[in-house]
C-alpha cells in the first residue's frame, strides 16, 4: 500500500484515555483522531498529525493525508505507532 489516502471523518479528543495524556494530549492540546480511505480503498482509524486541533471546523473530510509511523521508544509504548498527517497534493490548495 502506498500509504495515502483521504480524510473521511475526525472527531477532536480534550478529555484523552490516560496513555494519551501521558503523550501530552488534554483540553489545551486536544488530539485528533479520524477514519481514514486509504488509496486502495481501505478504511483505517488513527491519530491525524498536523492539524488544528483548536480548530476543529478547519479539518474535514476530503483531506489528503500519508501515513506516518513513530519509533515506540520515542513515545514510550511496546509497538510502533501509526499515525496520519495532512499532505500536499500538487495542483491542490
Amino acid at each position: 500500500m502506498k500509504g495515502t489516502g483521504r480524510l473521511v471523518a475526525t472527531t477532536c479528543i480534550s478529555v484523552p484515555p490516560p496513555a494519551l495524556t501521558k503523550e501530552g494530549y488534554g483540553r489545551s492540546n486536544p488530539c485528533c483522531t479520524g477514519v481514514v480511505e486509504l488509496d486502495e480503498s481501505v478504511r483505517v482509524v488513527a491519530r491525524i498529525e498536523g492539524v488544528n486541533t483548536q480548530d476543529p471546523d478547519s479539518i474535514s473530510a476530503g483531506m489528503p493525508v500519508e501515513i506516518v509511523f513513530h519509533d515506540a521508544k520515542m513515545i514510550s509504548r511496546s509497538k510502533p505507532v501509526v499515525t496520519f498527517r495532512l499532505r500536499s497534493v500538487p495542483g491542490e490548495r
